[in-house]
């Protein structure tokens, strides 16, 4: 039985937050649609990954002798980024969607759409493929791969930069709701710009204060505030503002369909 860590106790306040966190996302995604394209299932997901990268976290207290918890952990902060990233993609396109006329809307959700989700994707496999080819936690952060996808997570969030400053110039034509979200997307990008910084020098600075895997208090210090915390906050502006945004008939519409659908299939 291991000793209760420093980092530990960042594991629980991770749990005390994003238990309640994917309640609330699942709600919104309810209340909104669970399409892909709305985004707001990919706040559910990142809830999840974070419970189930805390919960491999506070594993490690009762099995000291095998890294496969600790590991788990390590690759569950590595994919953070992925969902967050295509949660703010899909508030974002919402808006465009609401003033782009055909063709363009078309064009937009098939060209633009999937030019900012596929390197999303790719960095995401990236990660996971380098972070289970390491040899052990401590080398998650030397793996090529993962390099690759660190910095493939910064050239979509420069695109999501773009996307949103293009849709602040054009606010006065789209409806209150779109303009709230357009609002949560440029209040959340100082954040996630921290957390990406964060990635990028836990993989390439080698330095122990930004290291995932050292343990150190420092390292995890730094973590909290350049990681945890960030991501916490994108949460509450995206949970706020889904809350507020008034209800998508068209999304309450696709749940109930897919209830239906789910009790016709159980008959």
């Amino acid at each position: 039985m291991g000793h209760f860590t420093y980092a530990d106790g960042i594991a629980v306040f991770q749990l005390v937050f994003f238990v309640p966190g994917l309640l609330c996302s699942i709600a919104v995604a309810r209340r909104h649609g669970f399409r892909r394209t709305s985004g707001w299932i990919f706040l559910a997901i990142f809830c999840v990954i974070r419970i189930v990268g805390g919960a491999a976290r506070l594993a490690t207290l009762s099995d000291t002798t095998s890294t496969t918890p600790y590991t788990i952990a390590l690759i569950c902060s590595l994919l953070g980024l992925s969902p967050l990233l295509m949660c703010s993609l899909g508030l974002i396109s919402q808006t465009y969607c609401s003033f782009l006329r055909q063709p363009y809307n078309n064009l937009f959700s098939t060209f633009v759409v999937r030019a900012v989700h596929l390197p999303a994707i790719i960095a995401l496999i990236l990660c996971i493929v380098g972070a289970t080819r390491a040899d052990t936690p401590q080398l998650i952060e030397n793996e090529a791969t993962v390099h690759v996808g660190i910095a493939l997570f910064v050239v979509v969030l420069v695109m999501l930069t773009i996307l949103a400053i293009g849709a602040w110039l054009r606010i006065h034509r789209i409806g209150k709701g779109e303009k709230a979200l357009v609002l949560a997307s440029l209040c959340a990008l100082p954040f996630l710009y921290v957390r990406t910084v964060y990635a990028l020098l836990a993989v390439f600075s080698h330095s122990e204060v930004f290291s995932l895997a050292s343990g150190s208090t420092s390292s995890e210090t730094t973590s909290l505030c350049m990681s945890v915390l960030e991501e916490m906050a994108v949460v509450v502006i995206y949970l706020a503002t889904g809350l507020k945004l008034p209800l998508n008939t068209e999304g309450a519409a696709e749940t109930r369909e897919m209830g239906l659908a789910d009790m016709s299939s159980d008959k």
